[in-house]
C-alpha cells in the first residue's frame, strides 16, 4: 500500500477523528514494541485503515487508554487497544511491505538516489525475517505480490495486468482477516480487490508526471501514446488527469456494494469516510489540483 488509504479529516465528527487518531497511535505504539523505534517510521495511512478494519470485522475487545507519547514524552496520545491480532498483523504488513518497496526501488532507481534505502536494507531485512515467521501468510502474499508486479511491469504490460497484482494482494490480506468465516471473507475479498486495483491506479496517476520525465516505466503512459515525451502541454496533461480520472472512478464505484455487506461496528462512518469521502477528495486534489502527495509518510502526520 501507497499511503492513499487516508480519511477525510474535515467531514469526520471530533469523537471519529479522536478515534481515528487512537488507532493510528496505537499501531505506532505496536509498531515500535515489535520492530523497534526505528520502524515507526514506516507507519502510514493504509496500515492504520487495514487495522481499524481488522478491529470492526474481528469485533475484537478494545480498551481506550491515555498515556505519553512513545515519540513525544512532553505529550499525552489516546490509545485504542485491542485483545487481538488486528494490530499486530498491521504491524507485520507495514514491515513486510516497507522491506518490499525498498528492495523494488533499490532495483528501479540509481544507487546514488537509494543511497539511504541501501544503508538501510539489512535492518528492514533482519524486520521483514521476524514478521515473516510470526505470519507467514502475509510474508507469501507481498512476496508473490512483487513478483508479479515486476513480472507485468518489465513485460511493459498494459493498465489491466499492472494494476492485477496490487489487486490480488489486498484481496488476499483483507479476506485473511475474516479467519473462516466465509460469509465475512468473499466481500473482504471483493473490496480488497478494487481497493488496491485504485490504490496501484492512483499511484500510476501520481507518478504519471515524474515518470515522464525519468523515463520510467508507467501503465498510463503506454495506455496514452506518451512515450518519448519528457513533459506535457496543458492539453495532454488535461487529457490525461481525465482520462485517469475516468478510470479510477470506475474501480471506486465497485467498492460500494462489498463494504455495504459488512458489520463494521462503531467503526463504520470512519471507514466510510474513507471510502467515500477521503478517497475521492485525494483524486480530485492530485488529479486536478495538482498537489503532490509523496512524500508524506512522516511518523505523526495527523
Amino acid at each position: 500500500m501507497f499511503g492513499y488509504v487516508r480519511p477525510n479529516k474535515d467531514e469526520l465528527l471530533v469523537k471519529e477523528y479522536e478515534q481515528y487518531k487512537a488507532v493510528y497511535c496505537q499501531l505506532c505504539r505496536v509498531l515500535g514494541r515489535d520492530y523497534g523505534w526505528p520502524c515507526r517510521f514506516f507507519l502510514s495511512y493504509d496500515s492504520t485503515f487495514y487495522a481499524m478494519l481488522a478491529l470492526a470485522v474481528t469485533n475484537e475487545g478494545l480498551s481506550p487508554c491515555r498515556e505519553r507519547c512513545a515519540c513525544n514524552p512532553l505529550k499525552r496520545c489516546r490509545y485504542l487497544e485491542g485483545d487481538g491480532e488486528a494490530y499486530d498483523k498491521a504491524a507485520a504488513l507495514t514491515i513486510l511491505l516497507a522491506y518490499a518497496k525498498a528492495e523494488d526501488d533499490i532495483a528501479d532507481e540509481s544507487p546514488l538516489k537509494t543511497l539511504g534505502k541501501r544503508l538501510l536494507r539489512p535492518y528492514l531485512k533482519r524486520k521483514a525475517r521476524w514478521a515473516r515467521v510470526r505470519y507467514p501468510y502475509l510474508a507469501a502474499c507481498t512476496e508473490s505480490f512483487m513478483a508479479a508486479q515486476k513480472e507485468a511491469e518489465e513485460s511493459g504490460a498494459s493498465l489491466d495486468p499492472c494494476a492485477e497484482p496490487t489487486a490480488q494482494l489486498l484481496s488476499k490480506v483483507f479476506g485473511d482477516i475474516a479467519g473462516e468465516d466465509p460469509k465475512k471473507a468473499e466481500p473482504l475479498k471483493q473490496f480488497g480487490y478494487y481497493l488496491g486495483r485504485w490504490v496501484y491506479l492512483m499511484d500510476a496517476a501520481d507518478d504519471l508526471p515524474e515518470d515522464l520525465r525519468t523515463g520510467s516505466f508507467n501503465p498510463f503512459i503506454n495506455r496514452l501514446d506518451l512515450w518519448g515525451k519528457a513533459s506535457l502541454t496543458e492539453d495532454e496533461r488535461k487529457r490525461a488527469d481525465e482520462f485517469c480520472n475516468a478510470a479510477l472512478n470506475r474501480t471506486a464505484a465497485q467498492m460500494a456494494l462489498p463494504l455495504n455487506l459488512l458489520d463494521l461496528g462503531p467503526f463504520t462512518p470512519i471507514l466510510e469516510n474513507v471510502v467515500h469521502k477521503g478517497l475521492p477528495e485525494l483524486q480530485r486534489e492530485i488529479l486536478f489540483l495538482h498537489i503532490k502527495e509523496k512524500p508524506r509518510r512522516e511518523l505523526k502526520n495527523l
